[in-house]
């Protein structure tokens, strides 16, 4: 019988530049992985108060613009039918802002009451604090939102106007 010599090929992975590769590969991979969540999160999230009325005031100004440099009829009915459109979207997402704004007040307007009641209708010192504690707590985020609302306004509207200067100078 003869003796057999048998050799095993080194494994690639135990290759230094193998190694080098994998992890260059892993790399290149998870930044690229990393960059298209953050382009799908960035197109998803959703636009601020602020960033809509800057549209909307794109919108408006380019239809303006649109309006002002208008030869025929048929150009003056459609730059005044995106002068609709675009006045449309803005009452709209204002309509939408100070819906939401209602309905946050209303929540806690809800929330205030059933407090106060509480408080005034409870027999036990437990059930009083209770009451007390959401009625204090209801009557805060009155305050906090009715000041959010006003500190937004002028952000809004400043939004507002600068992109319809934007659109008018496109």
């Amino acid at each position: 019988m003869s003796a057999a010599h048998t050799t095993t090929a080194p494994s690639p992975l135990a290759s230094g530049s193998d190694g080098r590769r994998r992890l260059l590969l892993w790399t290149t991979v998870g930044a690229a992985l990393a960059t298209l969540l953050a382009i799908v999160a960035i197109a998803v999230w959703p636009a601020s108060e602020a960033d809509k009325a800057r549209d909307d005031g794109v919108a408006f100004g380019t239809a303006v613009a649109a309006l002002a440099d208008a030869d025929t009829a048929d150009e003056v009915d459609a730059a005044l039918d995106d002068l609709a459109v675009a006045t449309g979207d803005t009452v709209s997402h204002a309509d939408a802002a100070l819906a939401d704004q209602v309905s946050d007040q209303a929540d806690a307007l809800a929330r205030a009451a059933e407090g106060f009641v509480g408080v005034h209708t409870s027999d036990d010192a437990f059930s009083v604090d209770f009451y007390q504690a959401e009625l204090n707590a209801a009557v805060e985020d009155l305050d906090e939102q009715a000041a959010e609302f006003r500190e937004q306004g002028p952000e809004v509207r400043t939004a507002f106007w600068e992109g319809v200067d934007e659109g008018l100078e496109a």
